[in-house]
């Protein structure tokens, strides 16, 4: 029987070394029986992609040599390998008659082989953005590979370096991502004190008409066609009375502002009448994941991370660790945070600031307990200030809190003041942290044998919390080009294209908040909307949609932010109404006025049934993660119908000192003072 051996070929390909021992007294029979293998091994290799199969009796005396021609190449067309021939053996059947003889077949195989694939990713960093590359790498591959084919998984994560843990607001996608992780919902919602957000509401950052505050929810839905145009086209022609655009055309505002769910009790995991999105504890979170990938064969190294060795090409080559010592590496990514460990302090990649884009460079942030434990809204909000914003992101057990702001317009002292004065009593006797941000991203996410991810790639301030659906497509792109150990160029290049791509979405959909807004009371406003510049691309677009609403082609590439959600935040800022786009109704194509109110007819009463039977926020996260007494409805929801019985008045939907819209509209009460 021959041995086979495998061995690591260089860049060019994988190399499979066959030793075969004929018998001694085996003579021609035992050769020819060789020989036959080494022809079945070429049809193999061919298959593979091989280019070439080279033969070598071991005992003849021929050795490897440089040359090109010399001795027999069998099975492939290709240079080969050459091998000096010993001038006493002949060089077609050298080793018939040999007695103890040896062939050598040396396969070198093509790129493609799964020897020249990846054997190990090495992931420095952890947090959400370290763990999140880790479960979606294993995710991906374990479904498209067998397991010895596929990249071992290793995370390494610095035990003196706390996560910074206040991204706690994620985008529709996310569902997406834990279902197709297998994580269970109830498991995620428990571990993460995870509840559901239907959206983002905007309060303050523009002023109608008369001066008045505007506030308005961009919802995780749309506007539907009606007679091949939107939603958005009538609304503006036609209005609604006195409901905003996105109360128009979805029941987001209404369920969040009467604090209920994102579905009916009792429904299958990550059901979806409505789109919805988590708020969620980024620490906890990070410590599901890192649960949850160890469990699944990630090896987690807690060390820390003393040098970086490159090699001749300028590859990352090796990790010193503290304890572990040398660390061996084929492909890194960086998930060191704002600190670019790698990509930018190792690699040198230039940082590209959006500090000409946006105002905001500092954040602050503090937890705080609910007002009303069993009134948790269902969206996260966004309020402004006089230099920044502020979040609100209500938890299961808590609230999550922040103000972004500019440094060039508050000092940390000014600005801690200002937070707390909006925080309240909630605030008192706090003192919230400081968080430098550095606003903008690398030149290139993907240098040599390096991608960085997260914060270490860039980042752009939280507004529409875009940092894990950032993070989420960067790496499910990066194992759509996964590399061979030689990392063609062209998947570099591409990748980093969509990269920046998803980068410049993010940037355009920011800077139009800030654009679009109309507030003179702080120089911040001022200079927010007059002295930033705008990208090239957005300022086209703002020139056309002073004439027409926003339309899909407009938008050329959209992971999240498409024309319908540009739509629903011009008119959710009633900028037709204050100054932009002035006459723009009078340019609108002609609509059928029944068309419109016949539609809103039907959704007012759609509307009805859905806030007579959504569950409260509460009740729904209660019942998710199994806390209710009685399973599905719980004890009191099951003593009384959700669609009224025949004969029986409807239920009035009321919630004890809940503020109606009006005094919510005009500021003079708000949710988080409750």
């Amino acid at each position: 029987m021959p041995d086979v051996a495998e061995l690591d070929g260089g860049p060019g390909g994988a190399v499979a070394v066959i030793v075969m021992r004929p018998e001694p007294a085996g003579g021609v029979g035992g050769v020819l029986l060789c020989q036959s293998i080494l022809w079945g091994l070429a049809a193999v290799c061919r298959l593979w992609g091989g280019e070439r199969l080279c033969q070598l009796p071991r005992n003849s005396g021929w050795t490897p040599t440089g040359a090109s021609g010399s001795g027999r190449r069998t099975g492939f067309r290709g240079t080969g390998s050459a091998f000096a021939k010993n001038p006493g053996i002949g060089p077609t059947w050298p080793w018939l008659g040999t007695g103890s003889c040896y062939m050598l077949a040396k396969i070198t195989l093509g790129r493609n082989h799964m020897n020249n694939h990846l054997r190990k990713i090495t992931i420095v960093g952890g947090g959400t953005a370290g763990w999140m590359t880790a479960l979606i790498l294993d995710m991906v591959l374990s479904r498209t590979s067998a397991p010895k084919d596929r990249p071992r998984l290793c995370l390494i994560e610095s035990p003196n370096i706390a996560t910074v843990g206040v991204g706690e607001a994620t985008v529709p996608r996310m569902p997406r991502t834990i279902r197709e992780a297998g994580i269970s919902e109830r498991d995620f919602f428990r571990e993460t004190n995870a509840s559901f957000k239907l959206g983002v509401k905007f309060c303050n950052w523009n002023r109608d008409p008369r001066g008045k505050r505007i506030d308005y929810v961009n919802p995780f839905a749309h506007g539907q066609m009606l007679y091949g145009l939107e939603a958005a086209e009538y609304f503006l022609r036609f209005g609604n009375g006195d409901r905003d655009f996105t109360q128009s055309i979805a029941p987001h505002d209404d369920l969040a502002r009467l604090c209920k769910g994102a579905r009916q009790l009792g429904q299958p995991e990550f059901e979806q009448r409505f789109g919805y999105a988590y708020h969620l504890d980024a620490v906890k979170f990070a410590a599901m994941l890192t649960r949850v990938c160890t469990k699944r064969g990630v090896q987690h190294i807690r060390d820390e991370v003393k040098a970086i060795e490159l090699d001749e090409q300028g590859n990352v080559s090796h990790l010193m660790l503290e304890r572990a010592g040398r660390h061996d590496i084929e492909m890194v990514i960086d998930c060191t945070g704002f600190r670019g460990l790698i990509i930018n302090q190792t690699l040198g990649e230039p940082f590209r600031d959006y500090a000409d884009y946006l105002p905001n460079d500092r954040a602050m942030a503090l937890q705080i307990e609910h007002p009303d434990p069993d009134k948790i809204e269902s969206v996260t909000r966004s309020t402004a200030l006089g230099a920044g914003w502020t979040w609100r992101v209500p938890l299961y057990n808590r609230v999550g809190t922040g103000y972004v702001f500019s440094s060039a317009h508050r000092t940390d002292d000014q600005a801690a003041d200002e937070y707390l004065e909006w925080l309240g009593a909630s605030g008192k006797g706090k003192t919230p942290r400081v968080i430098p941000m550095r606003i903008g991203r690398v030149r290139n996410a993907w240098v040599r044998n390096c991608v960085a991810i997260g914060l270490a790639g860039g980042f752009i301030e939280p507004l529409e919390s875009t940092a894990i659906h950032m993070i989420d497509h960067a790496v499910r792109w990066f194992a759509e080009h996964l590399p061979t150990r030689d990392i063609a160029p062209s998947l570099r290049t591409r990748y980093n294209r969509l990269v920046n791509k998803l980068y410049d979405e993010v940037l355009d959909f920011i800077c139009l908040h800030y654009r679009l807004g109309n507030r003179t009371d702080d120089p911040y406003w001022i200079d927010a909307r007059t002295a930033m510049k705008l990208p090239d691309g957005l300022a086209e677009n703002l020139e056309l949609w002073q004439h027409r609403l926003p339309m899909w082609y407009d938008v050329e590439f959209a992971t999240l932010f498409n024309a319908r959600v540009y739509q629903t935040v011009l008119l959710g800022k009633q900028v037709y109404d204050t100054g932009y786009g002035v006459g723009i109704r009078d340019r609108l194509r002609p609509l059928k006025k029944p068309v419109w109110f016949q539609g809103m007819k039907a959704a007012k009463a759609d509307l009805v049934q859905i806030l007579k039977t959504m569950p409260d926020h509460k009740t729904l996260l209660r019942d998710i993660r199994g806390e209710l007494d009685q399973p599905a409805f719980g004890r009191a929801a099951a003593i009384k119908p959700t669609v009224a019985l025949p004969g029986a008045l409807p239920e009035p939907v009321v919630i004890q000192n809940m503020p109606n819209f009006a005094e919510i509209r005009s500021g003079t009460k708000d949710l988080q003072l409750f």
